[in-house]
């Protein structure tokens, strides 16, 4: 689990001779426009994907519609992406940031985040992802940098990932830290190597734990009684996860550190998630002190109003946890969310502390 750092200059040398899919090349599809909307960012399990959009919106619509807009540069390489309705920055997107950009530098790819008052900030004490690309464009490395260019580990203590497409297709990814040493991909997800599969269209299918090129079962404490192997997930044809469900080698359900196995969306014709089911490694609904399906509701704007808590008959329930049945949403006439309300299920005022 600790390689030595020689190991990991060796595996960045590796990646760049047979990591060629084109998944996460920086550039755009011949024919497309240099700027092009969409109402949502594609699902990703990890940094060696660029980003994606889907639900795509004319220029007009994005006038009064939240969007992701996305340009590319005259070279076609993804520049910027940016969450906003007619140009005003909004700061509740799916980025980490109301603004990314990157910018290219030889072989170098970097991504900064921006505030929506188009200001440089951190995301999660980064200040800088530095992608380092092969002779085709895809990324084999990264690491994080601080405010002053230097390395810096996040909050995962992850410094640096080291990419590589494996011959059956599968892409491997490990993680370390400043000291070279491998680390897990976060707290609750105790994993040391993945290997993620992609369909046809690029939508990923799987992230897998492996150890010494075997499919692994975690056992440590956030991976449940059975252990995790790996997460699949399914999706509908415009790339939206249906099903996201995890399991041990053998296939079975398992519960991750949060007590779901399984999580089931159900999306409107927009591709915003209206309903989401959380099961448990029985493939029951969850009980006990869990929420087990979430109600969503959205303005005109594409933007999320009301977020209701209901139990496995969806009776309205307050959420054990803080007692929150009902959390709504309110923004300006340009999309800038101004209020968050907490209710319980009487509609009782919670205070917020957030």
């Amino acid at each position: 689990m600790k390689p030595e750092k020689l190991i990991l200059i060796l595996a960045v040398a590796i990646a760049a001779t047979y990591l060629n899919s084109c998944n996460s090349k920086p550039a755009q599809t011949e024919g497309q426009d240099d700027v092009m909307y969409f109402r949502n960012i594609m699902f990703s399990e990890t940094s060696w994907d660029l980003e994606r959009g889907s639900h795509p919106l004319t220029a007009e619509q994005a006038k009064t519609i939240n969007n992701y807009k996305f340009t590319w540069d005259s070279h076609k390489r993804l520049a910027s992406v940016e969450y906003n309705r007619n140009g005003v920055l909004l700061n509740y997107s799916s980025l980490g940031a109301a603004r990314i950009t990157y910018t290219y530098e030889g072989n170098k790819q970097l991504k900064h985040f921006y505030n929506e008052n188009n200001e440089p900030v951190s995301n999660g004490g980064v200040f800088t992802q530095e992608y380092t690309l092969d002779n085709a464009g895809v990324r084999i490395a990264m690491q994080f940098l601080d405010k002053d260019g230097n390395p810096v580990e996040n909050g995962n203590h992850i410094h640096n990932y080291v990419w590589q497409k494996l011959p059956d297709g599968q892409l491997r990814e490990n993680r370390y830290n400043l000291a070279g040493d491998s680390v897990v991909m976060n707290q609750f997800c105790p994993f040391y190597e993945l290997r993620f599969s992609y369909d046809e269209k690029g939508y990923v299918t799987r992230m897998a734990n492996y150890e010494d090129d075997t499919l692994y079962n975690c056992t440590a404490e956030n991976c449940g009684d059975i252990g995790v192997s790996y997460f699949s997930f399914v999706h509908n044809p415009e790339g939206d996860v249906e099903t996201f469900s995890v399991h041990n080698t053998v296939g079975q359900l398992s519960n991750l550190y949060w007590g779901w196995a399984k999580r089931v969306s159900v999306y409107d014709n927009n591709g915003y998630p209206v309903e989401v089911s959380q099961y448990d490694q029985d493939d029951e609904l969850l009980g006990g002190k869990n929420v087990p399906i979430t109600r969503s509701v959205y303005d005109e704007h594409g933007a999320l109003i009301e977020r209701t808590s209901l139990d496995a008959d969806k009776n309205i329930v307050n959420n054990p946890a803080n007692g929150v049945a009902v959390t709504e949403y309110k923004y300006d006439g340009q999309g800038r969310r101004v209020e968050t309300d907490l209710f319980d299920k009487e509609h009782n005022r919670i205070q917020n502390n957030s």
